[in-house]
């Protein structure tokens, strides 16, 4: 769950690009499209080739005017926002700066999927995917949305291991995918020397670092120069933590049987590859263990990642609401990138492991191991690490927030007050959102993706379908999310904190728009511009 702390990604199109306009007058469209689609895709030549979903999402506003529709096409093909006029508190900046009255529901999400292939279609054509917006003004405006370029295979995903023979030793080989951003020197190499003490020794371990500044690449360097097993490649550009992971994995080679994930400033146990590997037998596809909590200086925070393991790991609905799989603690059978590759194109929230959690439990079993197979490093630099449950607290804090939500959605209609309680708004109200594209993008890219059993498992088709129908695009969403709330069955205190928070922020939210909408459309303003992040 929690990786190398590195900045945004850069946004698609920052720079300010004119759009077609049909309609009356041409007063100035503001836009802002979250950044998440990937310039390019390259598929391994061991997986079939994946569409592409895309959670498309963002904020527009347009003087004198509300949005009535926004479309993505991509290749003739339209894909309409799900979610239209929704809240984005974060707008309110960037309408101050171009001197508009802020508008609150100006927001917009779905999902597109971009194919993998184009009949007739050049090898290495690009995709542009073109974003249409349509006003109550009666003004249409269409927006280029990125390119993305879909690739040769890569060369490291070929039937021959890049850089020279596979390692020697015993048993199946394992590729270790690290992530890095500007690691800390002394944990650094705190983690690759525990790598080095595995008593599994057949592995390599390929580094994808995210940009790191010349002075950390050069001590990535000669932390793993004597030992050809690790790998390390340089990004050009940051491209951000998932995004980065999914890169690493896509350099795994065809001969791995196994692949485990690694952050770059944590410490194995010696035995911590062998146990895995001895975890995932039969019908498991993935195995992840338990962590000490410790600090940076390496004094013990807690002797469980899981106190209480209130979160469930054996199923699909379970972990599609609410992940338990913490990456850097995790083994996977190799064959399972080919149901994640391509990882779904996401603009503000998404988590590796919490995507490859949903597609290990939608293909086959998860084991767990108690015993605690390294220490978790938790410092300042985290981008998001261990905290202690808050249990009946959390749920306490989300009936009160339901409760007063009326409230909380008129007081948000006040500059000032939105300034103050900034904080909570984001944690009542934009994050909830961000997380619901999240989920339906991985609900979508499983539903594409995942064919029936078709050898008399109706119920595991049956348990899929109820799990993604939670989160695919779709009228209702918060009565589904209320259904899964009071649903029976085993899932966790987790699930039930995390529905009840999706919940609770949907109705915060949309009575906020509500209240907004009630507003009339923003004053005009001078100016043009795409806004970038």
């Amino acid at each position: 769950m929690r990786a190398p702390l590195t900045p945004p990604a850069h946004p698609v199109n920052a720079a300010p690009v004119p759009p077609k306009a049909k309609g009356r007058g041409m007063p100035s469209t503001l836009l802002h499209l979250d950044p998440g689609l990937p310039s390019r895709v390259a598929p391994r030549c061991d997986t079939p080739g994946h569409d592409l979903v895309w959670g498309f999402s963002g904020w527009a506003c347009r003087p004198g005017a509300r949005l009535r529709a926004a479309v993505v096409t991509v290749a003739g093909t339209r894909f309409p926002a799900t979610g239209l006029n929704t809240v984005r508190l974060d707008a309110e900046a960037a309408q101050n700066r171009h001197g508009l009255t802020p508008d609150l529901a100006c927001g917009f999400w779905g999902l597109a999927t971009l194919p993998a292939t184009l009949p007739g279609a050049r090898a290495g054509e690009a995709l542009r995917p073109v974003l249409v917006l349509e006003w109550t003004d009666g003004t249409r405006e269409e927006w280029p949305a990125g390119t993305v370029a879909v690739e040769e295979p890569a060369a490291a995903s070929n039937d021959a291991l890049p850089h020279g023979d596979a390692p020697p030793g015993d048993g199946p080989l394992v590729a270790i995918a690290m992530a890095t951003y500007n690691p800390d020197p002394a944990l650094f190499r705190a983690q690759v020397d525990s790598i080095r003490s595995q008593t599994h020794e057949r592995w390599i371990c390929l580094i994808e670092d995210d940009g790191s500044n010349d002075a950390h690449w050069r001590d990535i360097l000669e932390a793993t120069s004597d030992d050809g097993r690790f790998r390390p490649v340089r990004n050009g550009v940051n491209l951000g933590f998932y995004r980065n992971f999914e890169r690493a994995l896509g350099r795994v080679p065809a001969e791995a049987e196994f692949v485990a994930l690694a952050d770059q400033d944590d410490r194995w146990a010696p035995g911590r590859l062998a146990a895995l590997i001895a975890a995932v037998q039969g019908d498991a596809v993935l195995a992840f263990g338990n962590m000490r909590v410790v600090d940076g200086t390496g004094r013990v925070v807690s002797e469980t990642f899981w106190p209480g393991l209130d979160s469930r790991h054996d199923s699909l609905d379970a972990l599609l609401m609410a992940n338990a799989v913490t990456g850097c603690a995790c083994l996977f059978r190799a064959s399972l990138l080919r149901l994640a590759l391509p990882f779904p194109a996401l603009g503000r929230i998404a988590y590796h492991d919490h995507w490859i959690a949903c597609c290990a439990a939608a293909e086959g079993r998860i084991a767990y191991l108690p015993q605690s197979l390294g220490d978790y490093v938790q410092h300042g630099s985290n981008s998001l690490g261990y905290r202690r449950r808050p249990g009946l607290r959390l749920a306490a804090k989300l009936a009160a927030s339901l409760a007063l939500a009326p409230a909380l959605a008129l007081a948000a209609q006040s500059t000032t007050t939105r300034r103050r309680l900034a904080g909570p708004l984001h944690l009542l109200v934009g994050l909830p959102d961000a997380e619901l594209v999240c989920r339906a993008a991985f609900a979508e890219t499983l539903r594409q993706r995942v064919p029936p059993c078709g050898d008399g498992r109706d119920r595991d088709d049956e348990a899929r379908r109820t799990a993604t129908a939670t989160f695919l695009p779709g009228p209702h969403p918060g009565r589904r999310l209320l259904a899964a709330l009071v649903r029976r069955g085993p899932r966790g205190r987790a699930f039930r904190g995390v529905a009840a928070r999706l919940f609770t922020g949907l109705a915060i939210g949309r009575l906020t728009g509500l209240l907004a909408r009630l507003h009339p459309p923003p004053a005009s303003h001078t100016g043009s511009a795409r806004e970038q992040s």
